[in-house]
Parts: structure tokens; C-alpha cells; sequence
């Protein structure tokens, strides 16, 4: 019954005759059934059709609610967990685990291309268990990432949070010594006790700022240049879990913008070059800015953007990004939806709740605003 009235009130929204009702409602009962319902922010009872009826209400011409519709229709990305479990399956056999198979063969002097012969050697092993996985957030997903990847790599070497407290590392430690020491059919020497390589796990960014950003003088802000610090403190529990000398870091981001790659390859190099760190960004999804929206596209979602944008959305969080959030944080002009929240990279017509106005895919944001 709920379902029939929102179909309605969809068509008397859109001022639908009975053929365009017949054309387009299968349409999005098919996206709405394949993906959409099974966003996780929606108010209780709502789905997607009654939430993009309510949505396309607060526009006030009938030519301004084809282009909303028309945009959602054809231009929004929605990421499922489905498809987002995929991409953290797939990250460490297709993308992390080839490197490791490289680093072992030039350890060895093995031909890079005898994959089965490297992953049957020892060095190839060792190297495996050398690796550390940290998530960066709730996004990294570390549960789906251990089932996915065991018996390959052992839940002792992933854990969810790169904040790693004193125990914990000598945990940690003890448990790679005895590893390797298996691996070797005898005590482990000393510079094989700490990890040479360290895989930083998250979800998604759309424009990289909230993992690294550059701040006053020599330091970074940011996750990574949180554990930077905490990796680099010469009193630091972290800083014990590894020979600074020997290491490697990987980021690895399950989806990415090409602006979020460019912009942490960028400073990527400037954290860890200079202590003569490895480093390298992996992005399984990258998602091309050409189905990002820009101020000067001359689009005509763009007149909907500066008609019904609010400020009050901004806040000291989305000030970081350098710019207003009319096209999302940072400018990022995304279509996009993830199916847990829709990130504030994304254009704000989409997510953002306020006097002004109203979401379509309601986000739920880890910073309170300060009044």
C-alpha cells in the first residue's frame, strides 16, 4: 500500500501521464529493487521511490524536477555492498599480493614471471608475513577483508585501527617471531622480527584530504600523517614494529577519485621520501572525473546547484576542503552514493538535510556541527 501511494506521488510530482507512468515506473522499481532500498540512512519506512518523490517536491518548476530526475535517472553512481565487498576481496590477491610476489623474487633471484616458484619459496613467505594490514576507518571493512583472505594471511597481522597501543605491538612482534621462525625451520634472526611492509586499508576518498594534507612548517595533517608521527616518534609503540630503514608503505583505497590519487601520490612522496620509505597508492575502483560536475560545465544540474544551495551546511569540517560545498567537499562534484552513506564528496543536493534543503540519500556525518 505504502509502495502504491509513493508511486503516485511520484507521478503527481512529475506531472506523469498515464504512458510516462507505465514507461518509467518499472524503470525505477528496477533500480530500486537491485540497488537503491538497500541504502542504510533511510528514515525508517522509507524507500527509494518515496524518498526521490519527496526529494523532487522541493523544486519548484516542473522543468527543474525533469532535470533532477533526469540526473538521477542517468547520471547517479550507486555503490552496493555487494560491489563493495568485491573490491575488498579483491585487494590483496589482485593488487597487494603481485607486489609482494615481485619484492620476493628480486630477494631470492627468482624470474619475476615463475609466480608459482616464487609463491612456493620461502623468501615469498616470510615477505607475506612481514605484511601488516590496518584499517583506516569502519570503511576498511577488516571483516570482510580476513575471510577473504585467509588462510593466506593469518588475523594476527590485520588489524582494524592503525592506533596500535604498547601491547598490543609486543603482541604483535612475538607473533611474527614465531611465525617466520616456523617458516624457517629455525630461530628467525633478528632483522626478520619486524614487519618490512605496512598496507593502510579504507574505503573511499574523494579528494584525499582527509587522509593527508600539508599543515604549518614541516608536518602533515590527516590519517596518514597521523601514523607518519606515531610511526616516526622515536619513543612510539608503533615506531617498534618496524626498521624504518627496510620499510614499505602501501595505501590501499577500495574506490578513489583520479583527484584523490593524484593529490596522495603527490604527498605521499613528500611524507615518506625523505626517510627513505617505499611507498605507493593502490586503488582497486578509481572513479574518472569525467562523471564529476563542475561549476564551469554549463550543465543544468549546475542552476539547481547554485538555486537551492544552503550554507548553513557549512561548517569548520567542510572548510578544510578549500572552497564552499555547492558541488561537495572540496569541489568534488560527485554523483555518488555509497550504499552504508553518501560522502559529503559528493554533491550536496543529494545528501544534505537542512532548512533549505531536503536529501534524497540522507547522510549521516561523523562530525557534529558547532552552533
Amino acid at each position: 500500500m505504502r509502495q502504491a501511494l509513493a508511486e503516485r506521488l511520484l507521478a503527481k510530482v512529475m506531472c506523469w501521464a498515464p504512458e510516462d507512468v507505465a514507461r518509467e515506473l518499472p524503470v525505477l522499481q528496477a533500480l530500486a529493487d537491485h540497488k537503491y532500498d538497500e541504502y542504510q540512512q533511510f528514515f525508517p519506512g522509507i524507500r527509494f521511490i518515496e524518498s526521490l518523490a519527496l526529494w523532487l517536491s522541493q523544486f519548484g518548476a516542473a522543468d527543474e524536477r525533469r532535470i533532477a530526475y533526469d540526473f538521477i535517472k542517468k547520471k547517479l553512481v550507486f555503490c552496493s555492498s555487494a560491489e563493495m565487498n568485491h573490491l575488498v576481496s579483491i585487494a590483496y590477491p589482485d593488487h597487494v599480493r603481485p607486489l609482494l610476489l615481485r619484492r620476493a623474487a628480486r630477494d631470492a633471484g627468482i624470474d619475476e614471471r615463475l609466480v608459482s616458484k616464487i609463491a612456493a619459496h620461502a623468501a615469498f613467505k616470510i615477505r607475506q608475513r612481514q605484511c601488516l594490514f590496518l584499517g583506516l576507518s569502519d570503511g576498511a571493512r577488516i571483516d570482510i577483508f580476513r575471510r577473504s583472505n585467509s588462510p593466506d594471511l593469518t588475523h594476527e597481522q590485520i588489524l582494524p585501527t592503525y592506533e596500535v597501543s604498547p601491547p598490543r605491538v609486543n603482541e604483535l612482534l612475538n607473533e611474527l617471531s614465531t611465525s617466520v621462525s616456523t617458516l624457517l625451520d629455525s630461530e628467525a634472526p633478528e632483522e626478520m622480527r619486524k614487519f618490512r611492509t605496512i598496507v593502510l586499508l579504507d574505503d573511499f576518498s574523494g579528494s584525499g584530504l582527509s587522509y593527508l594534507r600539508a599543515s604549518d612548517g614541516h608536518s602533515f595533517k590527516g590519517k596518514i600523517g597521523k601514523f607518519h608521527r606515531s610511526l616516526t616518534a622515536g619513543d612510539g609503540a608503533a615506531a617498534l614494529l618496524v626498521d624504518i630503514k627496510q620499510l614499505e608503505i602501501i595505501v590501499v583505497l577500495y574506490m578513489a577519485t583520479d583527484k584523490a590519487r593524484s593529490h596522495l601520490e603527490t604527498l605521499s612522496k613528500k611524507v615518506w621520501e625523505p626517510l627513505g620509505v617505499k611507498n605507493s597508492i593502490m586503488v582497486i575502483h578509481q572513479l574518472s572525473d569525467s562523471i564529476c560536475l563542475h561549476p564551469d560545465d554549463g550543465s543544468a544540474m549546475g542552476a539547481l546547484i547554485e538555486t537551492y544551495y544552503d550554507r548553513d551546511i557549512e561548517d569548520q569540517h567542510t572548510e578544510i576542503g578549500g572552497t564552499d560545498v555547492k558541488y561537495g567537499f572540496a569541489g568534488c562534484g560527485l554523483p555518488l552514493v555509497l550504499s552504508h552513506n553518501t560522502p559529503n564528496d559528493s554533491l550536496p543536493l543529494l545528501w544534505a538535510d537542512s532548512k533549505k534543503m531536503r536529501a534524497l540519500f540522507p547522510r549521516v556525518s561523523r562530525h557534529r556541527k558547532e552552533t
